[in-house]
């Protein structure tokens, strides 16, 4: 007999309110990104994250499927023209993690040209002066920030830098203006200016290796960067020559390619002015909570109203 609820599959982490709000209007299954081509056909909805790959051959035997949600705001993970020719509208949380990554951005900022090293136990008096008599940082009053990809996310991050009185470049496919100090410049010209480059773009066949070896040879000698965005997006043994070569003084990455980074990952080893975290720039516990309300989407494409967050 047939299920009088829609099925959704979720493959990987919701909380216990977006499990709940699912199974008030359908059946809930769940399984592991690899067991999805084993349980996709009797499947109405799919809710994946980051590591379940929704290709043409996962589409293929999907012969119920409606709607696709990622919980989050990438959705490089999944093949949208393919999912588009099979009539499956896919859904995501854009706006989720903006200001998560916002803050990230900031802090990385502030750690790379203000590093500070606290007292974790008694100084002597000799101690104590020895250590105030050290000096490192910059003003960032004095610093061009560029910005490449001013969305949602970009275009804060140059909101704030502008507050802190930082000069602000930026590009974007677009054509933008704001309502801060900033200025709309080329590739070529933001790299050659910035002191510190931060990208904030989707991983797409013009971002993809964006920052290469050519790329990084315009860069400011000296200059810092910061990825936030996809790892996919840096080629990573270029960018650890630069900073062998000084031609880079310091990055902050969050995002690799791959993840984990493998023993021989390329940044490790670099000293401490790379600094590597484990792609936890959006893990805000709001933010995390807020790309699980993929699920109001999920629900409204199944009943047959529109959802609010398409992806494009």
């Amino acid at each position: 007999m047939e299920n009088a609820q829609p099925v959704v599959l979720v493959t990987e982490p919701l909380s216990d309110r977006a499990l709940s709000i699912l199974a008030s209007a359908a059946q809930v299954r769940r399984c592991t990104p690899e067991q999805a081509p084993d349980h996709i056909a009797d499947a109405d909805a799919l809710v994946v994250r980051t590591y379940t790959r929704v290709d043409e051959a996962l589409l293929s035997r999907a012969t119920r499927l409606k709607v696709v949600g990622r919980a989050g705001v990438a959705i490089d993970n999944i093949d949208l023209p393919a999912a588009r020719a099979r009539g499956i509208q896919v859904v995501h949380t854009p706006a989720a993690n903006t200001l998560a990554v916002v803050d990230y951005t900031l802090r990385m900022i502030l750690e790379m040209n203000r590093r500070f090293w606290p007292m974790t136990a008694p100084l002597s008096p000799e101690q104590f002066h020895a250590a105030r008599s050290q000096s490192f940082g910059r003003f960032l009053s004095d610093l061009t920030l560029g910005i490449v990809g001013a969305g949602r996310i970009g275009s804060r991050v140059g909101r704030a830098a502008a507050g802190l009185g930082m000069t602000v470049l930026f590009n974007d496919i677009l054509d933008l203006r704001f309502d801060y100090p900033s200025t709309p410049v080329d590739k070529e010209t933001l790299f050659r200016r910035s002191d510190i480059v931060t990208i904030h773009v989707p991983l797409t066949d013009s971002t993809r290796n964006l920052i290469d070896s050519r790329a990084l040879s315009l860069f400011k000698p000296g200059s810092q960067f910061i990825n936030a965005a996809r790892g996919q997006c840096v080629d990573y043994h270029a960018l650890a020559a630069a900073l062998r070569s000084g031609q880079l003084s310091a990055a902050a990455i969050d995002c690799h390619h791959p993840e984990p980074p493998p023993a021989d990952y390329p940044l490790f080893g670099l000293g401490d002015n790379v600094i590597l975290t484990p792609h936890i720039a959006a893990r805000v516990p709001a933010a995390t909570e807020a790309m699980n309300d993929v699920v109001h989407d999920i629900l409204a494409v199944l009943a047959g109203r529109p959802p609010q967050y398409p992806a494009q």
